[in-house]
């Protein structure tokens, strides 16, 4: 009889970017020697604003016992993940997808039966799984995996990445345990994997100022002012691979990129404000104070709000129009319409806010419908400045309303008070695609005032209407469709039959109407449309059931993975092969050693950070790659 193999720990690095070598070595006595990454390639093609990523990487199980493989590693939140491949020797195991419970349960039939099999899931939507099943010695694992992403621009910076390595992560006392924590190699380890990446990128506008600052040996190329290639070869996977470009241009930039498909077409719309904005370029603007007067802001909160208001209402210049709306138990309005910012419209509005006294309840959703019903000028850029503790119960009646009912008003959540209600805040901010901000003291008031201002003071495009001439337009995503402000990409994605020609209306600085038209092309030189149409809208339905609380998207969500073969929180790859694998013996788990991040000492491996069950979140990128695999089991059949 047998000895029982007990648990072994594991060394390895996985894929682009990791410190250590990418393998799956298992220390101790007995016969397996190691599951290493022979290669790990990249191979990219940006066109326009939308990348498309094939990830390669080779695996050979190079010792004497039959293994099974599970890693979880990082990614984007905006992949939209759309195929996968297993390769095995000589047999491709193509993926399918499925409804999550119906694929892990495949799965499971696979490995028992002793066939090789693959199942990628996402854990979150930053973390996926990926599991190898009935892998024999000698066998070659060739894993392929394609996903796309819509690259958006910050301040005028468009940036690639590759994330690499995640460093410890330290858990709080009373966090959630997860069962997935695992220890760090040493910081003197080395790898000896190598990793290749190749770029192409191409742009309607000239690039300038394209630069890969994480590595100073790639090869650029320049083959036009409108394209470039950038390669990497044989390089050690130890920090992120960053590319950072710019678009020529000091104006308003948009774009339209179609894809035509069988059954039907999709097409993305950008817009990207200017690189520098001066006060001509900034449409008037039309602000709707909505301030908790309740009887939870008595005192502190009230009085804070008082000097945030004064702050703001500084920054109010004569053209533009404001109004306030106070609300408790009831709501009081300063004007049935806004007013003009005059040094006596102000003092109006300040008397009024300093007659309030914090009594009553907290009737958050009959104010802000109100405010929504106020007169509007749609050719200002009209924003919503709501301060509040959030003290509801409401919480999803007031999400509902917003996204349904919000359209041509820019929400800006601003918390005061020394506990706010952070679901409110943090979910109202979602919805309006904005930034949320807390005030919990008066030595936070002017940091949190100054930040507020930027934000909201500089919008360049209001009143965004999308209309057609001879082409339908359909599922518009955002439905909502937002001011175009300073510094931040705004993308929409829809879907459209017929042929002819799609129209962008809006309103700039002084009030000049800009109109912009782009034919749709009947062709199908952008496949991943779909799919990032698909992400969307899967991204919308799942976070909304999330701040709600509600299961009813849960089949939005699984139809639309199944449809256009998708990723999903309900949906997962799976790939069989019907080979029934010559092997034998029963399973051992044993855990991976992660490498430590290039610069991270291994004094950042205190208690709580190194081996403490956590899910590490993933370094910061645009775009899902294997890489620093965060957990590693294999079970060894003896």
């Amino acid at each position: 009889m047998k000895r029982a193999i007990p648990l072994f720990i594991l060394l390895i690095s996985i894929v682009v970017g990791s410190e250590r070598s990418p393998y799956f070595e298992v220390q101790g006595d007995h016969d397996i020697d190691c599951f290493p990454l022979k290669s790990s390639h990249s191979e990219v093609t940006i066109a326009g604003s939308i990348a498309q990523i094939t990830l390669t990487q080779i695996y050979t199980n190079d010792g004497n016992k039959t293994i099974d493989a599970t890693y979880l590693f990082p990614a984007s939140s905006g992949a939209a993940v759309h195929g996968m491949t297993m390769k095995i020797g000589d047999r491709t195991i193509r993926a399918e997808i499925q409804e999550k419970t119906k694929a892990r349960q495949a799965f499971e039939e696979a490995k028992q039966q002793k066939k090789s099999a693959s199942l990628l899931t996402q854990k979150r939507p930053n973390v996926f799984s990926m599991e190898m099943a009935t892998i024999l010695p000698g066998d070659q694992l060739t894993l392929t995996l394609n996903y796309s992403e819509i690259l958006k621009s910050n301040s005028g910076d468009y940036e690639f990445l590759i994330p690499t390595a995640i460093g410890p992560r330290y858990r709080e006392k009373n966090a959630t345990p997860n069962s997935i924590g695992n220890p760090f190699l040493d910081e003197e380890q080395k790898t000896l994997t190598r990793f290749s990446v190749n770029v192409n990128l191409s742009s309607p506008l000239p690039i300038q100022n394209l630069a890969c600052p994480s590595h100073d040996n790639a090869t650029i190329n320049f083959t036009s002012k409108t394209s470039v290639s950038l390669k990497l070869k044989e390089s050690e996977p130890d920090r992120d691979f960053i590319v950072r470009y710019q678009l020529s241009g000091q104006k308003i930039l948009s774009g339209l990129l179609s894809h035509k498909g069988s059954e039907e077409n999709t097409f993305l719309l950008q817009l990207e404000p200017p690189r520098e904005v001066i006060p001509q370029d900034i449409p008037e603007r039309d602000f709707i104070f909505v301030i908790d007067v309740s009887g939870s802001m008595k005192g502190f909160p009230l009085n804070l709000t008082r000097d945030l208001f004064k702050e703001l209402a500084e920054e109010l210049r004569p053209e533009d129009r404001f109004n306030m709306l106070l609300f408790a138990g009831a709501n009081k309005v300063l004007s049935g319409k806004s007013l003009q910012a005059t040094e006596a419209n102000v003092d109006r509005a300040i008397n009024f806010l300093n007659s309030a006294n914090g009594t009553g309840g907290t009737r958050l959703l009959n104010a802000l419908e109100e405010a929504l019903e106020l007169p509007h000028d749609h050719d200002r850029s009209r924003s919503l400045v709501l301060i509040s503790d959030g003290y509801i119960e409401a919480e999803t009646e007031v999400f509902d309303l917003i996204k349904h009912k919000g359209t041509g008003t820019n929400v800006f959540p601003l918390g005061v008070g020394s506990s706010v209600n952070r679901h409110l805040l943090e979910g109202l901010s979602h919805f309006a695609g904005r930034d949320h901000f807390i005030v919990t003291h008066s030595s936070e008031c002017d940091a949190a005032v100054t930040r507020f201002k930027n934000i909201i003071s500089t919008p360049v495009l209001t009143n965004i209407q999308i209309t057609s001439e001879g082409v339908t337009l359909s599922d518009l995503l955002p439905a909502r469709q937002p001011d175009l402000f300073y510094g931040q990409t705004l993308s929409l994605v829809g879907k459209w039959q017929g042929s002819g020609t799609v129209i962008m209306t809006g309103t700039a600085g002084n009030g000049k109407k800009i109109t912009q038209s782009f034919e749709i092309q009947n062709s199908s030189v952008q496949p991943s449309l779909p799919a990032l149409w698909a992400r969307t809208k899967v991204k919308e339905l799942s976070d909304f059931a999330q701040l709600t609380d509600r299961d009813t998207e849960k089949n939005k969500v699984t139809e639309l993975g199944l449809k256009y073969q998708l990723l999903t929180p309900f949906t997962s790859f799976v790939a069989i092969a019907e080979e029934v694998r010559k092997t034998e013996g029963r399973s051992v788990t044993v855990k991976q050693v992660k490498p430590l991040p290039q610069g991270v000492s291994n004094t950042a491996k205190v208690k709580g950070s190194g081996s403490s069950n956590t899910v590490p979140e993933p370094s910061s990128g645009l775009f899902i790659i294997f890489v620093g695999a965060l957990t590693l089991s294999l079970r060894i059949r003896s």
